[in-house]
């Protein structure tokens, strides 16, 4: 008996020496950072537009563009406000008008970067109200705006702090210009056509 006992001591002492099974825990590494490669910068906007109809200039501005631009990939996105422009024009050769003009934005601002250079496009609804011909109140109603967007595709050297832009775009027709009567072909006459010229200045806030 004793033997047995010396021996299962033996075997026992063996096989706690012996090396057992090594387990490896391997947890789940991080994931890398994305690498960031977008900045988002607000920008001051100031603008004058040359109607070419009425050969007067509008002030536009001071608006904001907060733009999303991706420098890697040569992008940028941005909401555009503007507030209302109000314009002194000379209707006829001699009869002095006076207008407020709301342009408000449809969708976003985008735009591409390339080889140095920024192209942006715009649609833009332009309203019209408060007229006054010599002085004098033209009811155009509560709606009276073109049919469809003026789409304004700018372009001109990239900046990151200043950019300044150009375009020359069409205005389209007008429509519900109706007060005490329908003043869709007058606004349309005199406002509407191709041939207007956009300049733009954006400034960053930093």
């Amino acid at each position: 008996m004793r033997s047995a006992l010396v021996v299962l001591a033996a075997v026992a002492a063996l096989l706690g020496a012996l090396p057992g099974p090594a387990w490896v825990v391997r947890r789940p590494e991080p994931p890398a950072p994305a690498r960031a490669t977008g900045i988002t910068i607000t920008y001051r906007v100031d603008a004058v537009s040359r109607i070419a109809r009425l050969g007067s200039d509008l002030a536009i501005g001071p608006g904001t563009l907060v733009a999303e631009i991706d420098l890697v990939e040569g992008t940028i996105v941005g909401d555009l406000w503007l507030p209302p422009a109000y314009g002194y024009f000379i209707v006829f050769g001699f009869v002095p008008n006076t207008a407020r003009t709301d342009l408000v934005p449809v969708g976003k601002v985008t735009g591409h970067i390339r080889e140095g250079g920024i192209t942006a496009h715009s649609d833009l609804t332009i309203r019209l109200g408060e007229v006054a011909v010599d002085s004098q109140p033209l009811d155009v109603g509560q709606a009276c705006e073109t049919t469809a967007p003026a789409g304004v595709d700018l372009a001109g050297p990239f900046d990151l702090h200043v950019i300044r832009m150009k375009a020359v775009y069409t205005i389209p027709p007008f429509g519900g210009c109706r007060g005490r009567e329908d003043l869709d072909p007058l606004m349309t006459g005199l406002v509407s056509g191709p041939g207007n010229l956009l300049d733009l200045t954006l400034t960053a806030r930093l």
